[in-house]
C-alpha cells in the first residue's frame, strides 16, 4: 500500500504550502505528492495524470478538498468513482474527515448508499461555489472595466535590454534577482520562463 496527495493552486500567486504542509504531517513521502498550478476547470492537468497512472488497488489519495478532483458536479463525482471503486484506491478529503472512503466501504450497503448520497451533495455543492465565483469575477471586472480601472488581459511587454538582463539575473542569482529586474513577483518570473518569455 502506498499514500499518495495531490495539490492544486489556481493561479501562479497562490501558495501551495498550506496544502503540501498537511502532506507532510500526514507522514507521505515527498516524491507521492503530486501539484498542479492551473486552474481546476480543466481535468488536462499533468501531474494529476501522472498521479492516475502510480494509484493501485489498496493505495490511499489524500485530497486537501474535495474540489481538487474537478469544478463540476459531473467530474467531481466521475472521478471519485473511477478512483475508489474502478482503481481501488481510498480517497480521504482532508477538510471533511467524513469524506473517506474507506469509512463508507467498512459500512458495506449502507455506506455506499450514504457515500453517493454525500458526495452528490458536496459535488453540487462545488460546482455552484465555482459558478459564484466566477459570476462575481464578472461583474467585478464588469465594474472595474466601467471605471477604467481594469488592468488584466495583457501580459506585460518589456524591452529586449530588460529580458537579456532579467534572463542573466536569472542564470546568475535566480529567481528572485530576475523579479528584481522585471520589477514584478517570482510568481509572474514562474510564467515568463513557461510562456517562453524566460530562459528557463
Amino acid at each position: 500500500m502506498s499514500r499518495y496527495g495531490y495539490a492544486r493552486v489556481s493561479t501562479d500567486e497562490q501558495n501551495p504550502e498550506r496544502q503540501l504542509a498537511k502532506f507532510r504531517e500526514m507522514g507521505i513521502p515527498c516524491e507521492n505528492v503530486m501539484m498542479d498550478k492551473l486552474s481546476g476547470k480543466s481535468m488536462d492537468r499533468p501531474e494529476w495524470n501522472t498521479l492516475m497512472g502510480l494509484i493501485g488497488p489498496g493505495d490511499e489519495l489524500a485530497l486537501d478538498s474535495l474540489d481538487r478532483l474537478g469544478r463540476n458536479y459531473d467530474e467531481i463525482k466521475s472521478e471519485w468513482c473511477r478512483i475508489t471503486r474502478d482503481v481501488g484506491c481510498d480517497i480521504e478529503c482532508l477538510d471533511l474527515t467524513f469524506m473517506n472512503s474507506r469509512n463508507f466501504r467498512s459500512m458495506e450497503d449502507i455506506g455506499k448508499v450514504m457515500e453517493d448520497m454525500i458526495l452528490s451533495v458536496l459535488a453540487w455543492k462545488a460546482q455552484r461555489e465555482r459558478d459564484d465565483m466566477l459570476r462575481r469575477q464578472a461583474e467585478g471586472i464588469a465594474v472595474a472595466k466601467a471605471a477604467g480601472k481594469y488592468k488584466g488581459g495583457t501580459p506585460r511587454s518589456y524591452s529586449q535590454e530588460v529580458i537579456d538582463r532579467a534572463n542573466k539575473a536569472l542564470v546568475a542569482e535566480g529567481k528572485a534577482a530576475a523579479a528584481k529586474v522585471l520589477g514584478c513577483t517570482r510568481s509572474t518570473v514562474y510564467r515568463m520562463i513557461d510562456d517562453g518569455r524566460l530562459a528557463s
